[in-house]
């Protein structure tokens, strides 16, 4: 009756386990109820049955942990939760092909570095060259590279 106990405790623990890698995506309660069913069925043999039965059903447990981890790798258990598409969008950039180095504008925000300006009604980011400049401060498109605007504070 040991021994059937044993196995019963092993094989709920790998049908959990088998459970929780195909069907739950991620390590949740029924691989946690896995685990503590294979440490119970360890502990059961160690205890009731003996030190022989306990490393048995520790070398059988370690095979079908070793098994199971080879088969969620190289199976196709994780298939349904890996990225198949390519993502090939973009960033919806405005378009700033029709400004030019010397153009004015207003800082719609403070520009620490990094923030909005206004060129005749075209809003677009951009990066001071020279600092900080406040919020409604004329400014003056200092360059343009790799579709960014560096600009300066008119003097």
């Amino acid at each position: 009756m040991d021994i059937l106990i044993t196995t019963l405790l092993l094989l709920l623990a790998t049908v959990l386990l088998v459970i929780e890698l195909v069907f739950i995506p991620g390590f949740g309660f029924t691989g946690i109820l896995g685990v503590l069913s294979m440490l119970a069925s360890v502990l059961y043999a160690f205890f009731v049955i003996g030190n022989t039965a306990g490393w048995i059903v520790i070398v059988l447990s370690g095979l079908i942990c070793v098994a199971l981890f080879l088969w969620a790798l190289y199976g196709n258990s994780l298939d349904k939760v890996s990225l198949k598409k390519k993502v090939d969008s973009k960033v919806d950039r405005p378009d700033i092909s029709s400004l030019a180095v010397g153009d004015r504008g207003i800082a719609r925000t403070r520009l620490a570095l990094v923030g909005e300006a206004d060129f005749g009604g075209n809003i677009v980011e951009v990066k001071s060259e020279t600092g900080y400049i406040s919020e409604g401060e004329e400014i003056e498109i200092a360059r343009i590279s790799g579709g960014s605007l560096f600009v300066r504070k008119l003097k």
